[in-house]
């Protein structure tokens, strides 16, 4: 029926299983609501989704800001296991231990500019945090 055809959902659950497990996600069932999901686990089904979609590089604004500990964990142990699969991520944070403990390169934006470029082992949080708040520049124009 082309793109009618009817959705199987025993393909989609075993479908949705192969990348919870291909991402290392765990969930207590395919069979719950995300809704009835933790914070984490819906942001860990969340990348699992991206990931099934195919996609080369996986954007995530503040990725842990809303989880706990343990949550935030697993989060950054998956993003580990993707970038070791050769997934580029690009994260949105402004938390400086996440960053330099997740990111190869840091892009500092600062008023709507980039403000600076530094690979992560070539740097330093406070000079990111300089760059971020313009400390570098004050007494310089």
């Amino acid at each position: 029926m082309g793109p009618f055809s009817i959705l199987s959902r025993d393909r989609m659950r075993r479908k949705a299983g192969d990348l919870l497990i291909q991402t290392g996600v765990n969930i207590p069932s395919l069979h719950d609501p995300l809704l009835n999901l933790s914070g984490g686990q819906r942001q860990m089904v969340a990348i699992a989704r991206a990931v099934g979609w195919g996609s080369k590089l996986i954007i995530m604004d503040e990725p842990t800001a809303a989880l706990g500990v343990k949550e935030t964990g697993h989060v950054e142990e998956i993003i580990r296991n993707l970038k070791k699969r050769g997934m580029a991520a690009l994260i949105v944070s402004h938390n400086l231990r996440q960053v330099f403990d997740l990111c190869d390169s840091i892009w500092v934006m600062r008023r709507g500019r980039i403000a600076a470029h530094r690979q992560t082992r070539e740097t330093s949080p406070d000079e990111i945090v300089r760059k971020i708040t313009g400390a570098d520049t004050i007494g310089a124009i």
